[in-house]
């Protein structure tokens, strides 16, 4: 009953204040971001040119297929993305019997071997050509044997089919366009709205512990702890407050996100609401430390100077991109708040839920961690 209780008050206290929650989380979140983005735009524009990446091709195969492929490398398009040399970044291995096994339907895979880490993309680029001569070989393949196999009448048909399937090809992109549009890439707004929620949740701890703190002050507390209830009850409703408003609060954020367009548009409404109720158990079981251990003083110092380090760290201010020294890149894997921001940046940029899960675990384990360690201080001394 005092859960169902619980829950009615605060859902009744913030729609009370419907008004400040759209201010707080929702308009003041959208200016910031345009504004922020609107300076950052050009650092988050897709690359029109690329530099070239150094390959080498180890052919152990030596078929008339391997030579064709090698051949791939030599066309005009792909000469202005790739660099045939010696002195290479990545091997290209064609294995022994590729032809043959292609031939007879068996499994034969081209090797991509990274001799020095570059870039991810770089990799992805590779294996983009490798995937797309593979399926139009097969194609081929299965066609050859298809006409093989028919009479006059029916080669004729299937010869006019391929003909126009070969007029449609050539009027698509060529295989540089559909290698270079290949992964998708942030905008700044998008950026914005990742690394912004990251504030947003230290002001939702923030609330939290003055919300517990006008309770402390006006005697709500007192009160409740003198009725027959325990001090850990007590404290789990607390919490149960915490997580509830960072749920409304953080909802609150990411609609006004999706409804303006802004950012969040298209992304699976499942992966989100996971990171919401990951992401309010964190904030929960924080200002859950906050409270047992420390005052209002203490703890507001506390989280000032987590979000300071964040602002330098983050990437919202200062984005990323733009910064090469790795002393400063190692602290900002370590940020505060960046396990937050990273699990949004990756629900926008593939909007799959097994890119966001090793973040959500994150987010389970610390929070299990912090509540354990409230829980032994409240048992051990709380509220005296």
């Amino acid at each position: 009953m005092r859960v169902k209780a619980t829950i009615k008050v605060i859902i009744k206290a913030i729609l009370s204040q419907w008004k400040q929650v759209l201010l707080m989380f929702a308009i003041l979140p959208l200016i910031i971001s345009v504004i922020m983005s609107n300076f950052q735009k050009d650092t988050f524009k897709p690359e029109v040119t690329i530099d070239k990446i150094n390959i080498s091709i180890i052919d152990e195969d030596n078929s008339k297929t391997s030579n064709n492929f090698k051949d791939l490398f030599n066309r005009k398009e792909l000469r202005e993305i790739f660099n045939i040399t010696n002195n290479s970044q990545y091997e290209i291995i064609i294995p022994k019997g590729y032809e043959n096994n292609l031939i007879n339907k068996k499994e034969s895979t081209i090797k991509v071997n990274e001799k020095k880490r570059v870039s991810r993309n770089n990799e992805l680029i590779i294996k983009s050509v490798i995937e797309q001569y593979g399926k139009s070989l097969t194609e081929t393949m299965v066609i050859s044997n298809k006409i093989q196999t028919m009479d006059i009448q029916h080669k004729d048909k299937l010869f006019n089919e391929v003909i126009s399937n070969i007029n449609k090809v050539s009027s698509s992109p060529s295989i540089k366009e559909n290698i270079i549009k290949g992964e998708r890439v942030l905008k700044a707004i998008e950026n914005q709205a990742a690394t912004m929620m990251t504030f947003m949740v230290f002001s939702i701890i923030m609330s939290c512990i003055a919300g517990y703190d006008m309770d402390k002050k006006n005697g709500s507390n007192k009160r409740l702890i003198s009725t027959p209830i325990t001090k850990c009850n007590f404290f789990n409703l607390d919490v149960l407050v915490f997580f509830i408003a960072s749920l409304i609060y953080s909802s609150v954020y990411i609609l006004a996100f999706r409804i303006t367009g802004l950012a969040f548009k298209g992304v699976s409404v499942l992966n989100i609401i996971s990171i919401l109720i990951c992401q309010s158990l964190l904030i929960g079981s924080t200002a859950g430390i906050i409270i047992a251990f420390f005052g209002k003083k203490t703890a507001n110092t506390i989280v000032v100077i987590l979000m300071y380090a964040h602002i330098i760290f983050g990437g919202g201010f200062i984005p990323l991109k733009e910064i090469n020294n790795n002393i400063f890149l190692t602290i900002s894997r370590f940020s505060p708040g960046n396990v937050i921001s990273e699990t949004y940046r990756n629900c926008i940029l593939f909007n799959s839920f097994n890119t966001i899960s090793k973040y959500l675990i994150i987010m389970i384990g610390i929070s299990l961690i912090l509540y354990s360690l409230s829980i032994l201080k409240v048992k051990i001394r709380w509220e005296d």
